[in-house]
């Protein structure tokens, strides 16, 4: 379930910066004349995550766990497995072993805690429905980075610790132009993302119980995954209007009114737009039932995805 993740040392003692150079094998190098240490040019042969030791003896440990777990076992950097929280456990076990570092003195300040979840149709069709997450509804955002749509993200502003990500693992792999074997399903990849974590010792992340208490919020957050209801319109209504009746449903009237009259005071609507959206949210209530509204086809699919892995990961 733990994926990626940043761990620092500030400041390393003569005797702790030998034994990491030596346990990690890391290259020294020069900088204005300054020597620091890492592993850049070596690290995919050695399971991945890169270690430096900066020109101020700072120690740097990040990357992904699950490839490192992956390189063991089979010398593949990959991530698309299942993966639980006790082989995490023992993952790091052998990175505290590997790298020589002192699992009481190393700060962890970011990690991810995921699944892949695999489905027989294209996981862009569950994207394309998902709306927000939790009770308060949350909303997810369309990640420019990735094409196509198939990222998408909860705020990810500097002020936001923690932020939920979904996205097509298969296209991501290709899109880094990483080795793509013949799967047989499509991978849904979820994350939440903690950042800026503050006074977390390694040894106090890999605790069992520490462990436990992430992978119940990890579950107890995506439990709460909602979706896009599916709107039947008559014949030959546009697309837009569809969307708007689903925003109506979602959200109300009262802030979509508020939304669009905003988007037409910043000039991003016509008037002309402005005011069809003003006199169908007036006439909503006589309109509402020529839609016929439905839980989205694709909760299905999402259910049964969910619940084998999750199945999984707690056995």
């Amino acid at each position: 379930m733990i994926d990626n993740i940043t761990m620092l040392k500030k400041s390393l003692s003569e005797d702790e910066k030998t034994n990491i150079i030596n346990s990690s094998r890391l290259v020294s190098n020069s900088l204005n004349g300054l020597t620091y240490y890492d592993n850049r040019s070596t690290k995919n042969f050695t399971g991945g995550l890169f270690i430096q030791i900066d020109t101020r003896n700072k120690l740097k440990i990040s990357g992904s766990v699950q490839k490192y777990h992956s390189h063991l076992e089979s010398g593949r950097l990959t991530n698309f497995e299942t993966f639980t929280m006790d082989q995490a456990k023992g993952t790091f076990k052998k990175l505290i072993v590997n790298t020589g570092v002192n699992p009481n003195d190393i700060e962890v300040t970011f990690f991810e805690v995921g699944i892949n979840l695999k489905f027989d149709i294209d996981v862009k069709t569950v994207l394309d429905k998902v709306h927000s997450i939790g009770k308060t509804e949350k909303p997810f955002f369309i990640e420019p980075k990735f094409k196509d749509g198939r990222q998408i993200t909860t705020g990810t502003h500097r002020d936001f610790r923690v932020h939920f990500k979904m996205y097509d693992k298969i296209f991501e792999m290709k899109d880094s132009r990483k080795p793509v074997a013949n799967f047989k399903h499509h991978i849904l990849r979820i994350e939440t993302v903690h950042r800026r974590v503050e006074k977390l010792q390694l040894n106090q992340l890999i605790d069992s119980e520490y462990l436990q208490v992430i992978q119940n919020d990890f579950f107890t957050q995506w439990n709460g995954l909602n979706f896009y209801n599916d709107i039947e319109a008559p014949k030959g209504t546009q697309r837009s209007k569809i969307d708007l009746v689903r925003n109506i449903v979602h959200n109300g009237k009262n802030i979509v009114f508020m939304d669009y009259k905003s988007q037409y005071e910043n000039k991003a609507l016509t008037k002309r737009q402005f005011y069809a959206v003003r006199d169908f949210l007036k006439s909503w209530e006589l309109l509402r039932s020529d839609f016929t509204i439905k839980k989205s086809a694709i909760v299905p699919f999402w259910d049964l995805a969910y619940s084998i892995e999750k199945q999984l990961i707690m056995n």
